[in-house]
């Protein structure tokens, strides 16, 4: 057991809401058993649990010790690439079958995206991942489709996470469009226990996409576990069908402004009663990690003039889909209480006078200071990585900071993997994608049609392989162009909200610049 003793923010489920007259912050430890999980939480600076006389206690002083960040929507193959426009499209996008038309679209997005999970599967998701766990999120939605899932790596996939039990059916995923037969097995599953995210009714208000809410109610998915993705195009009178087993709705606000000009609806869900979740989406229209996406909902918020608080936002990346999850988990993430699993942020705080819910809101990347999954710790200042003896540790700079991160290779999750590696050879595949996706083709690294998501009978028999969750319904592998020699990939992307990706998003998208406003939190 050890413990991480500062200003616990607990989100605890005795704590909600906050009371009157309270912070929803006090000076505490919590306390991690070794089987990842929260042993207990204590208050004040000597209180320690039964069995924790002699366990080692991580002090961070004023800083805020909070839940870890759950982003439940995001795709995280496409995530080293930059914001996306058509330079031909002058109006927003209708809904989600429009985009990917675009003339643009496949060799900004598609190709790109191919060239590394072809090539470089591994590096691909040590760079994604590194980037989630860089703006503190531990649970993430939306992890590409492969042939070796596996409990856990660098931050917990919800698509993939069976707790060792080896059920990978307790969250199932859609991003195309299901038929009303497969929405009917879906609400089966739901009715016994299996959670369902699918992308629904995403785009303008009233668009023909609307159907699909009325095709999953029609099929029974109007259940509490059922997370509703987008849900923009849904007339929010609709939500009201939803009130008498509410489940959740996944709300990208930053993706939905980028692309259709409006977004979902949040009051008239939280009327209804359905929880509200932030995702992030993905990085050709979205923010760099939930982190990002908190201060676009206190922007749009405000700018719609809802009645939101500090509060009830960071809940949306704690509480609210920790809540939603443990329906088919039946294990708490996003609080921090005795039996809830050990996911846990560390965020600088100046003083222990400033209000916790507006320095989670305000927090940027070099605001996060230890970032702990299942009880260990992942990302973390060097002087925090060597008192929590973080394991397999590779520096790596984020921004102006010098970090480390635990990196082990994806495929047997406990080789070394050093960051100079990961990037080294995704530049190696941007340099040449052709020579690279060509040679990983002619080794066999990529197999023909989809990848069938069950883990191989012998680890280490075939090579690592992923595949993309494409939105185009071309899916479930985007294709290529015949000529390899046009695809190009982009420049990495920064793993922080830089002066760079800030700058563009002024003038491009559809926000009208509501967007803009972002760069106020970075300055």
């Amino acid at each position: 057991m050890w413990g991480i003793r500062g200003r616990v923010v607990p989100l605890a489920a005795d704590t909600a809401p906050v009371r009157a007259g309270s912070s929803g912050a006090f000076v505490g430890t919590v306390w991690i058993d070794g089987d990842g999980t929260v042993a207990a939480v204590t208050r004040g600076r000597r209180a320690r649990p039964a069995g924790a006389h002699d366990a080692q206690v991580v002090d961070v002083g004023s800083s805020l010790v909070v839940p870890g960040l759950v982003d439940l929507h995001n795709h995280l193959a496409y995530d080293t690439l930059p914001l996306w426009t058509e330079p031909a499209q002058k109006v927003p996008f209708a809904h989600h079958d429009s985009w990917p038309r675009a003339a643009t679209y496949a060799a900004s997005t598609t190709w790109p995206a191919y060239a590394f999970i072809t090539a470089a599967p591994q590096e691909l998701l040590a760079y994604v991942e590194t980037k989630a766990l860089v703006g503190g999120t531990t649970t993430i939605q939306g992890s590409p489709p492969m042939n070796r899932p596996r409990d856990g790596w660098l931050v917990r996939n919800v698509d993939d996470e069976s707790f060792g039990t080896g059920n990978r059916d307790m969250v199932y995923a859609s991003v195309l469009t299901a038929t009303p037969a497969a929405l009917a097995t879906r609400a089966n599953a739901m009715r016994s226990g299996s959670l369902f995210v699918y992308h629904c009714g995403e785009g303008q208000r009233g668009s023909l996409v609307a159907r699909e809410y009325a095709d999953a109610t029609a099929a029974g998915c109007l259940q509490s576990r059922f997370v509703a993705v987008h849900a923009n195009a849904v007339d929010p009178v609709r939500y009201a069908d939803w009130s008498h087993d509410p489940g959740a709705v996944a709300w990208s606000p930053f993706s939905n402004l980028w692309l259709y000009g409006q977004t979902t609806d949040v009051p008239a869900l939280r009327a209804a009663g359905v929880t509200v979740c932030l995702g992030a989406d993905w990085a050709p229209s979205g923010t760099k990690h939930v982190l990002g996406e908190l201060k676009v909902a206190r922007i749009v918020a405000d700018h719609l003039g809802w009645h939101l608080t500090d509060e009830d936002l960071v809940r949306m990346v704690t509480a609210n889909p920790g809540d939603v999850l443990a329906r088919a988990w039946g294990r708490q993430v996003g609080r921090l209480q005795a039996g809830a699993v050990a996911d846990v942020v560390v965020l600088h705080a100046s003083s222990s006078r400033v209000d916790p819910f507006r320095t989670i809101l305000r927090a940027v990347e070099d605001d996060v200071q230890l970032v702990v999954v299942d009880g260990v710790p992942r990302y973390a200042t060097p002087a925090l990585a060597d008192e929590t003896a973080m394991p397999t540790p590779t520096p790596v700079t984020v921004g102006s900071r010098a970090m480390r991160v635990s990196l082990t290779r994806p495929d047997d999750g406990t080789t070394p993997l050093s960051w100079d590696a990961v990037v080294a050879r995704l530049e190696a595949v941007r340099a040449d994608p052709r020579g690279a996706i060509t040679a990983a083709q002619a080794s066999g690294a990529q197999a023909s049609g989809a990848v069938s998501g069950t883990a191989s009978s012998e680890p280490g028999a075939e090579p690592f392989l992923l595949a993309l969750d494409m939105p185009t319904g071309e899916g479930p592998v985007g294709g290529l162009p015949h000529d390899l020699g046009q695809v190009v990939v982009p420049p990495l992307q920064s793993l922080v909200h830089d002066a760079d990706w800030l700058a563009s998003v002024h003038g491009r998208g559809f926000h009208d610049g509501v967007l803009d406003g972002l760069g106020v939190y970075y300055d």
